[in-house]
């Protein structure tokens, strides 16, 4: 895991400070908005104004959250503002999974079937309503605790717990099958 950056690390209006922010997390940024618009042109040209509003905003960073959580935030905010302001439809979850797979073990057998579980993942996960969607993702692939999703979604700790428990709870039944409630 990698660590977090600190203000005793270097000074806020440092430039080494800012170049270790995108060395550290540009991957992550652009693979978090990915999951939002599922274009990565897109999402690249929005961690590009992530790190900008990051530039012109480090000294207002009160570093009452982590880093990666403000960062993260940034980049929803951003996302939500693209998909807003082009009318996008809720296509970008499909094959979320295919994204991030770990390819170590790669045959042609389990790349048929990780590709097809995947799609069949993602395209539960678009049937989900967003407010699920986005938790399961920051809670799974990005690792944050509740605390720190309720912190990006300005939402209570309990209430993503909660939303954990009954997104996990619709995935499971459509998984089965099920009709989700």
């Amino acid at each position: 895991m990698e660590r977090e950056l600190g203000i005793s690390d270097r000074s806020r209006s440092s430039l080494g400070y800012f170049e270790e922010i995108i060395e550290m997390y540009e991957k992550a940024v652009v693979q978090f908005a990915y999951t939002y618009v599922k274009d990565w042109s897109v999402a690249e040209d929005i961690s590009q104004e992530v790190f900008l509003k990051v530039y012109k905003n480090i000294g207002k960073f009160e570093e009452r959250s982590k880093l990666k959580t403000w960062l993260f935030s940034i980049t929803a905010n951003q996302c939500k503002d693209y998909i807003r302001s082009t009318n996008r439809k809720a296509k970008w979850w499909n094959n979320l999974l295919q994204t991030f797979q770990n390819r170590d073990e790669v045959t042609p057998e389990t790349i048929i079937l990780q590709s097809e579980e995947n799609e069949s993942l993602g395209e539960d996960l678009l049937c989900l309503p967003v407010k699920y969607r986005e938790v399961l993702v920051l809670y799974y692939y990005e690792e944050l605790s509740t605390e720190e999703i309720g912190q990006l979604l300005k939402i209570n700790g309990s209430t993503v717990r909660t939303r954990l428990h009954r997104g996990r709870q619709q995935l499971s039944d459509l998984r089965e099958g099920g009709q989700q409630s």
